[in-house]
């Protein structure tokens, strides 16, 4: 997490979220990488806080929060690959953290990390071709309404103010 940091992907004050049975978990990323200010909202509408406790890890967290927050006992939890930044991303961290090995590591990235970042970067070109583009109104339009008498007198007036005198 602290790498991510480091790399711009994440910040500090980010707020970050998974969802366990129906029970929204959300945390605040502090420095180091830390995660605070843990509230779960349960599937009937309590909120706990976990508030006090900084946790050093995601795992850390994650566990804490179903041991502690729900009595989740015995539970593995692949935090990675169900915590999502709730920044301008809006992708799992395991994504981010994907993109950081890619971007970062180069030689070192795993063939998975590799596959991951094409696949992401290969969807977001997919949603950007279903955008539909905005149709735009004609240069004649423009042409126009900047050809009236009054706009023409304004740029002239503006043109000589402008020249230098002399």
């Amino acid at each position: 997490m602290e790498q991510l940091i480091g790399a711009g992907l994440v910040k500090v004050g980010d707020r970050i979220h998974f969802t366990f049975k129906k029970n929204r978990i959300m945390g605040t990323v502090g420095f180091g990488g830390h995660i605070l200010n843990t509230v779960i909202l349960t599937e009937n509408g309590k909120n706990l806080t976990l508030f006090p406790h900084s946790y050093p890890s995601l795992t850390a967290w994650s566990e804490a929060c179903l041991r502690e927050g729900l009595h989740e006992e015995n539970t593995r939890y692949a935090s990675w690959k169900r915590i999502i930044h709730e920044g301008k991303t809006q992708r799992t961290l395991q994504s981010l953290r994907s993109q950081l090995n890619v971007n970062t590591k180069m030689d070192a990235a795993s063939r998975q990390d590799l596959y991951s970042e094409i696949n992401r970067l290969h969807a977001t070109v997919m949603q950007m071709k279903r955008v539909p583009r905005l149709q735009r109104e004609s240069a004649a339009t423009t042409d126009a309404l900047l050809m009236t008498p009054s706009v023409i007198a304004s740029f002239k007036r503006w043109a000589d103010a402008s020249l230098p005198s002399g």
